[in-house]
């Protein structure tokens, strides 16, 4: 599940997207904290958080179905490729000379590589990740159990258990499903483990905590698919070369943390098309797209970075004060000082 707020939302509007998001979003009546045990401690009215903190524009969905969205609104008009990468591509200051995976290639006047925080194209471009990776010092995993889970009382609500230096979210979605939604502090890199090491680091790491926790560790043997990554952010100093481009997490990943990876990827798609449309050089429009959202997406890491240790509180004395901040975002005084730590801001009003 993903936060859709800010700038995001407000592209979204431009483009007349709101009402198919609306379609997709999760309508989670509230946010469920419990202890080592399963009893809950406090809750969060979703209602209530969505208005005092978003003013009422903020979506909750998962990335499948937004990119499901996507497609079906722009795609089907365009030549679309699924299962394809760039293999390699070469550029004369006038057009792009693209090899693809699937043997073909292809003259374009504009690479854009929108492929995520381990970017092939970046690498292409600009180099190995690691020169551009800043590494927070967390891991993550995620997983779909298929079925529901019948110890899970709250079947309304994404309920969390935070303990110092872990924490395990679980939440119901569409088709009679649970998503799970892993955090820790990391011990090791790792980026590209295996299905099974995965599991293997998941039950080292939460093997010995109850509530769901034992069962979700059964059905991870099972999953599908186990997501599992470092946190980072990307920092670069540019995102364009010649005629090559990037945009989203592959030049500005503020961490899954911050919870504005796509919301900042749709506005930049935005801003991208915008610098293009009214700049006949490509070039002077990768500039202007440059200019014109790097000083706020500094802003944004910056504030990704601030998140990210209340997350995973170093100890009980750190847990305690961010679940009293919690308790307490809601208030009608509170909610802006809160807003402006978060940076929700658009991007566009900075």
């Amino acid at each position: 599940m993903i936060d859709f707020f800010g700038s995001g939302y407000d592209a979204a509007e431009q483009l007349g997207l709101i009402p198919d998001l609306a379609s997709i979003h999760y309508p989670i009546e509230r946010f469920a904290f419990v202890d080592a045990q399963g009893k809950e401690r406090f809750s969060l009215r979703y209602s209530r958080l969505r208005t005092r903190l978003f003013n009422d524009r903020h979506f909750n969905f998962l990335r499948g179905d937004l990119e499901r969205v996507l497609y079906h609104r722009f795609g089907t008009h365009q030549d679309v490729r699924f299962g394809t990468t760039v293999s390699s591509f070469r550029q004369d200051g006038r057009s792009v000379r693209v090899a693809l995976s699937d043997g073909t290639s292809q003259t374009v006047d504009l690479l854009v590589g929108a492929d995520g925080v381990h970017s092939h194209i970046r690498q292409l471009a600009f180099g190995d990740e690691r020169q551009f990776a800043r590494m927070p010092g967390y891991c993550m995993a995620a997983f779909i159990v298929d079925e529901p889970l019948p110890s899970l009382d709250a079947r309304d609500a994404f309920v969390t258990l935070t303990l110092p230096n872990r924490q395990v979210t679980v939440y119901p979605i569409r088709g009679n499903r649970t998503a799970t939604f892993f955090l820790h502090k990391a011990r090791r890199d790792v980026a590209g483990l295996s299905l099974a090491l995965a599991y293997q680091e998941l039950e080292h790491v939460y093997g010995d905590l109850n509530w769901l926790v034992p069962e979700l560790l059964v059905h991870c043997r099972t999953a599908r698919a186990v997501y599992l990554d470092m946190i980072e952010q990307i920092e670069m100093p540019r995102w364009a070369t010649g005629r090559v481009v990037l945009l989203g997490d592959a030049c500005q990943c503020v961490s899954p943390l911050a919870g504005q990876g796509a919301s900042m990827a749709v506005a930049g798609a935005d801003a991208l098309a915008g610098a293009l449309d009214e700049h006949p050089d490509p070039e002077d429009a990768l500039t202007q797209y440059e200019q014109r959202l790097k000083p706020a997406i500094e802003r944004h890491q910056k504030a990704g970075r601030r998140i990210a240790k209340w997350f995973v509180p170093d100890d009980e004395l750190h847990l305690i004060v961010r679940d009293t901040v919690m308790r307490v975002s809601t208030w009608r005084l509170v909610a802006p000082v809160i807003r402006r730590r978060m940076s929700a801001a658009s991007i566009f009003r900075s």
